[in-house]
This record gives C-alpha cells, structure tokens and sequence, in this order.
C-alpha cells in the first residue's frame, strides 16, 4: 500500500508541475498577440498614432508610428518584452 500511495504522490506532483509549467507560456501568447498591449507600449514610448502594426516572425511591426513632434517612424517590438529592436525614421 505505501508504494501506491507513493507512485499516486509522484504522478500528483508531475502532472502540478506541467500545469505550472504551462500557464506562463499560454498568458505569454495571449500577450504577444494581443494589439491592445502593443498600443499601449507604442503610447508609453511616446507615439500618438500609427497606420499599420502586425505580427511577423515574432516581432510586431508598427508602420507610419509618429510622435508628438510629428516625426514619423517604422519599428519593430520584440514580442513579450516589447523591446525596441528596430527604429529607422521615415524621411519627410
């Protein structure tokens, strides 16, 4: 009997650690494909507006992004972080 018990404790204790294991990696993806948090990052850096922001290859890419002093930008965000990866200033 205490085998069983102990084989019913290791299973328990795998089958908790998948599932920890596995939450984080979900909310990650609801993040990263979420727009709404990608423009509140774009806003929190200091862009008023942009024309086009899409996934690609594991990055977002933002289009036409301009800032209050109407310089205009294209960039590209790591996703999960929202680090600035690429920023090169359209001419204008």
């Amino acid at each position: 009997m205490i085998d069983v018990s102990r084989i019913v404790r290791l299973a328990s204790a795998v089958a908790a650690i998948g599932v920890a294991m596995a939450l984080p990696a979900s909310a990650r993806d609801d993040i990263r494909e979420d727009p709404a948090v990608v423009a509140e990052r774009l806003q929190h850096m200091g862009f008023v507006e942009w024309r086009k922001l899409r996934w690609s290859h594991g990055y977002w890419k933002v289009d036409d992004a301009k800032r209050a002093n109407g310089h205009v930008y294209d960039l590209e965000l790591e996703s999960g972080s929202f680090d600035l990866v690429r920023l090169r200033r359209e001419r204008g």
